[in-house]
């Protein structure tokens, strides 16, 4: 079963507390939530479906549960669990921690709600996120591998700093790395030092760990290029936190270099992007190691469904058909939305003849496939103009294409003209 499909279960006596982590985490989350007010609940729950459910959150203490037992019989099915409790006792704290839950969350807290909301989206993102630990200790690496898991992490291993690099270059979609400082052939210093001459810190994180509370090998660590740094002995509690810290981190640098690479409504890459990687593209041509070509794609008569049905209708129009390009372009060509219904794509590779037939099938595909909203079925085409003349420059290209577009527009429209 994907971990799409799982759901979150939530056992708590409180009706309140129950009902509002149960909405918040279906708003917020998108997923499917069970919930329970007592143990006896949540066996019956759980015992019906015991692989459905990626992530627990637990009341400590229940009505037919005093003691914590909800909490072993969660874990012994194998669910990772977050605790929620309003007992201040530092000591039921650590032994709860120590049964290795995930986390545990005070109810005085008056952020608790928000602050599991966040654990829980953290913990559904992690399947799709990657960890190399490099240590060459099998007992510390297995432990730091084993709490990394725990958060729904993919990890992979590797023994000194040699072998991360080569892992590096295989698996070039690892988000965090967890290295050693001390180890044989190339140390954490000199690894850190290697991954930042290719990766910046918000492409990839870094945390360096020592057995040592020398603050030298923390500085030279964080000099070298490291996120962070965690000095063994550790707490499990302190190192989930700054897994956690450094994730969400990395997590914000991607969305503000997606914001600034996309166009809000449609998710398609906007123009500043198109020109930034089009102009590389573009001289790559110029030397003839790849072909280049452009095609303009317009909206027919886009005023008029603005006009006619409104400016939400307008806006349905536009991510319809920017969901339609999607799927019929070729994952490699750069799709981008110029402005207002116009749209660009830039083709690499792509011989003319089989140009012709890809946005033929665009356009159709597009004309036979109304856009549905309640009860109004709108029927949307568009016109589109390709060229694969380089000439001067990248702009000569693409209006090139656009003069393509505007041949395609005065000729009846819902047509693809080639341009030459």
């Amino acid at each position: 079963m994907s971990h799409r499909t799982k759901k979150i279960l939530v056992v708590e006596d409180n009706r309140a507390i129950n009902e509002m982590l149960v909405s918040s985490l279906q708003q917020e989350l998108n997923i499917e939530i069970e919930s329970a007010d007592t143990m006896a609940a949540a066996k019956t729950i759980v015992d019906a479906q015991p692989k459905s459910f990626f992530l627990a959150i637990l009341d400590l203490n229940l009505p037919d549960a005093h003691n914590g037992e909800i909490v072993d019989y969660v874990m012994d099915v194998g669910i990772p669990s977050i605790v929620l409790t309003g007992d201040k006792d530092t000591e039921t704290e650590e032994a709860i921690l120590n049964k290795g839950v995930i986390e545990f969350v005070s109810k005085n807290n008056p952020h608790a709600i928000r602050y599991i909301i966040e654990s829980s989206r953290r913990l559904l993102e992690n399947f799709n996120r990657k960890v190399l630990v490099v240590d060459d200790s099998d007992v510390a690496r297995m432990l730091i591998v084993a709490l990394l898991e725990k958060q729904n992490l993919k990890v992979l291993e590797a023994i000194n700093g040699v072998q991360a690099l080569k892992l590096l270059k295989v698996h070039k979609d690892i988000d965090l790395i967890v290295t050693d400082y001390n180890m044989p052939k190339m140390d954490g210093m000199e690894l850190i030092q290697n991954i930042r001459m290719e990766y910046g810190r918000d492409e990839i994180g870094v945390i360096g760990i020592s057995a040592t509370n020398d603050n030298v090998v923390a500085v030279k660590l964080l000099k070298s290029g490291a996120n962070d740094f965690i000095a063994r002995p550790f707490s499990h509690e302190e190192f989930n936190c700054r897994i956690n810290q450094n994730i969400d981190a990395l997590a914000n640098y991607k969305k503000l270099r997606l914001a600034s690479t996309t166009d809000f409504m449609t998710g398609l890459y906007n123009r500043k992007y198109l020109f930034d990687t089009g102009t590389k593209l573009f001289q790559n041509a110029q030397r003839k190691n790849i072909k280049l070509s452009a095609a303009m794609i317009d909206i027919d008569l886009f005023k008029q469904v603005n006009d006619n049905y409104g400016h939400q209708v307008g806006d349905l129009a536009l991510i319809h058909v920017s969901d339609i390009l999607k799927q019929e372009l070729r994952e490699g060509d750069i799709l981008a939305r110029m402005g207002g219904e116009e749209f660009c794509v830039l083709c690499v590779n792509l011989e003319p003849e089989d140009a012709e037939v890809v946005f033929e099938r665009v356009r159709k595909t597009i004309a036979e496939s109304p856009l549905i909203y309640n009860d109004l079925s709108l029927s949307i085409t568009v016109s589109i103009g390709y060229n694969d003349i380089l000439e001067d420059s990248l702009d000569c290209l693409i209006n090139l294409a656009d003069n393509a577009l505007y041949k395609a527009k005065e000729t009846g429209r819902n047509k693809v003209i080639m341009g030459s």
